[in-house]
């Protein structure tokens, strides 16, 4: 793997100027170099940090599959994309930008090319400081955006160690998304669902020292329902 020489930040306030800029991008950028088979499924995977599992999961999902890694720190970005032309995986690709800002542009931009089968948000920052929750990555704005540009029978995936955050991530989905995007699971406290199909033999690094460690993981999935379908998941 290719090294980060620049030293990286493991918490950036995406409220920061820097971080609230646009991005620009062709309006049809997965032909534009990003994948050799464009029009395949699109896989986003929200704050992919160094795009370890992005590139694990593009290996498994060659040919069926592309996957696209967003990740605020450019860096990071910047050099699991040099990771993926150096290991010859071209259905991976990676963009350096906030997805509460940028994710709207980049799957509207995507949908002209593909559809959206699934998005996954995985170990996110926490924030645990009241005053700072407005800076966690799971707000109504983004969940809206993804259940708007999900293909009916897609999934949208969150995982983390940090039980309020789950909470609170779950709480923000089912109530932006209503109506359109069906929690797997009616109980708002199980945190059992299964990981889906396509990440079964997938996982992060922070996935793997959980489970090394025995520290519990909260799972959650929902699925982009049909147009008219009852949600069916009130708070209980």
């Amino acid at each position: 793997m290719s090294l980060v020489k620049k030293k990286i930040r493991h918490h950036v306030n995406p409220l920061k100027d820097v971080h609230m800029q646009p991005l620009d991008l062709p309006e049809r950028w997965p032909e534009e170099g990003a994948f050799t088979q464009p029009d395949l499924p699109l896989h986003v995977d929200i704050g992919c940090a160094r795009g370890l599992f992005c590139l694990d999961l593009a290996a498994e999902s060659s040919g069926s599959a592309n996957v696209l890694g967003l990740e605020i720190r450019s860096a990071l970005a910047e050099a699991a994309a040099e990771d993926a032309r150096r290991l010859g995986v071209a259905n991976a690709a990676f963009l350096p930008c906030n997805a509460n800002v940028n994710l709207e542009a980049v799957l509207l931009r995507a949908s002209r090319c593909g559809p959206l089968q699934s998005v996954s948000i995985q170990f996110p920052d926490p924030w645990f400081k009241a005053r700072h929750k407005k800076r966690r990555v799971v707000q109504p704005e983004l969940v809206e955006t993804i259940a708007r540009h999900l293909e009916p029978g897609g999934w949208l995936f969150f995982q983390t160690d940090v039980l309020d955050l789950a909470q609170d991530a779950r709480d923000t989905i089912r109530q932006a998304a209503a109506g359109t995007l069906r929690d797997a699971r009616e109980d708002a406290g199980d945190w059992a669902a299964p990981k889906p199909k396509p990440l079964a033999c997938v996982s992060t690094e922070r996935e793997r020292s959980c489970a090394e460690l025995q520290r519990p993981v909260y799972r959650a999935v929902f699925e982009k329902l049909p147009a008219g379908m009852p949600a069916g998941h009130e708070r209980r």
